[in-house]
């Protein structure tokens, strides 16, 4: 009589694990969104420990490594820029002589692709930092040795003879080098709809990840108190520019002291990381659907560590989750399943762009790509590129009938995010993300006490059965 009800249990408890858990996806989020893994920044040891933690879950489930030449085991290595920022202190004394020291992650941050740097700088405050022959926020003024405070933005205005470029913080810095900027002060401008918080970010794109320049994003709290001397508050400033449709650029009389120290490598190892569970059909198994979610963030600015619960944390947790339910259900499983996770995304898609340059397997037999980025926090399910496939789109609608009904009755094409790489090879996919995700977005606050469980689970059941249904 014990056996038989050892064996019901174990019955009861393999029928429990076919199914989506809560804790064990709340668990791996935790895990990954650590202290210890210090924001899991591609090219990191802590990228590492996150991906090393990866692929034990997948060897645990029998998620095998794939044969292609671009694979060392579960790994596709490849190289990429990094910019580490070790230290990052603004202090700042302004015209009234009010000494502040800012605290990092809330009232600043310096960006991505900031240089070394440490000394004292007058502050100079400069509009859009543009320099064009019609509008010229230079004009008259001496950079030489300051700091040079700018809206991190295009002026909201056109001009007869001239047309903007498109907006590059990139383009913003180098300008204000040219012109003799010791360090770069980014700030929102005050009309905005929604105005931008200091968040981490990294730099992506052509060119060097490293303006050699410091470079700081300030709340805009904090631009009044530098411009406390003048009679000029941001709004008033960012009014007359707007309204004038020219410069207004004003000495500012205030200080700041900084001290920036910023590690650089153009050529720093990373990789993705995938392996492979085979299908059950005798003909579709040579079919693939690859299911990806980048696992790096944007790690931390000095000791001040980003999580990353939700972006993307979740995400990767989420294929961790789908490779244990496909695991436990290959007789469901028509076609064979390639998990991705994607290095690098921060850094522009960097990961997902070389898959999609070294697929490791012929792109024909590629059935549909399905990503998933930041995807348990708000209250409902956003389904991307629905409209470049809409055969893939309606019938994820139709399993969402029959689930929560969550999914937000509007799409949108052109791929994004990781699916962009894929998507312009032609080859089919859709893009999974929660509506109203971006509250915590690269900030030190996106921790895994701030995510809907239950939207969350929801989601990746929608996912699952996605996985299995989809043609």
């Amino acid at each position: 009589m014990r056996y038989i009800n050892y064996i019901f249990i174990l019955l009861l408890l393999s029928k429990s694990q076919a199914q989506v858990s809560i804790q064990r996806l709340m668990n791996d989020v935790e895990i990954l969104s650590s202290p210890e893994m210090e924001g899991r920044m591609a090219g990191s040891e802590a990228y590492d420990k996150a991906a090393q933690y990866c692929v034990s879950v997948f060897q645990e489930n029998g998620v095998k490594s794939l044969q292609h030449s671009s694979l060392d085991g579960y790994r596709q290595n490849f190289n990429i820029q990094s910019n580490t920022v070790n230290k990052c202190e603004l202090k700042i004394t302004n015209s009234q002589g009010k000494f502040y020291k800012l605290k990092l992650g809330s009232d600043y941050v310096c960006r991505g692709f900031t240089g070394s740097g440490s000394g004292t700088a007058d502050v100079v405050f400069c509009g859009y930092g543009q320099a064009k022959d019609s509008y010229n926020d230079y004009r008259g003024m001496d950079l030489k040795g300051k700091a040079v405070m700018i809206f991190k933005a295009n002026p909201p205005f056109t001009l007869e003879d001239e047309i903007w470029d498109n907006f590059s913080i990139r383009r913003q810095v180098e300008t204000a080098k040219q012109h003799g900027a010791a360090a770069v002060i980014f700030v929102s401008r005050h009309n905005e709809k929604f105005q931008s918080k200091p968040i981490g970010s990294l730099m992506h794109g052509e060119g060097k990840h490293n303006a050699e320049i410091p470079q700081f994003q300030i709340d805009i709290s904090w631009a009044d108190s530098l411009l406390e001397g003048t009679r000029y508050p941001l709004e008033r400033l960012d009014n007359l520019i707007e309204d004038l449709r020219m410069p207004f650029s004003v000495f500012t009389q205030s200080k700041i002291e900084y001290d920036v120290q910023a590690h650089y490598n153009p050529q720093t190892p990373t990789y993705n990381i995938m392996g492979v569970i085979e299908g059950s059909d005798p003909e579709l198994k040579s079919e693939y659907i690859i299911v990806g979610a980048h696992l790096d963030h944007v790690g931390k600015i000095g000791d001040l560590v980003y999580p990353g619960a939700n972006d993307n944390a979740s995400g990767s947790a989420a294929v961790l989750e789908l490779a244990r339910l496909i695991s436990q259900n290959r007789d469901k499983l028509k076609r064979s399943v390639i998990f991705t996770l994607f290095t690098a995304e921060e850094q522009g898609l960097e990961g997902s762009k070389f898959m999609a340059q070294n697929l490791p397997v012929p792109k024909e037999k590629i059935a549909f790509v399905l990503n998933l980025d930041c995807i348990a926090h708000g209250d409902s399910i956003r389904v991307g590129n629905g409209k470049s496939y809409p055969h893939l789109w309606e019938k994820v609608k139709e399993i969402d009938i029959t689930k929560s009904g969550k999914v937000v009755d509007a799409t949108w094409g052109g791929g994004g995010a990781d699916l962009t790489p894929f998507h312009n090879l032609e080859i089919p996919g859709l893009y999974f993300a929660s509506q109203f995700s971006y509250t915590h977005l690269h900030l030190p606050t996106d921790t895994p006490e701030t995510l809907n469980k239950e939207l969350y689970k929801d989601m990746v059941e929608l996912i699952y059965h996605a996985i299995l249904e989809l043609e």
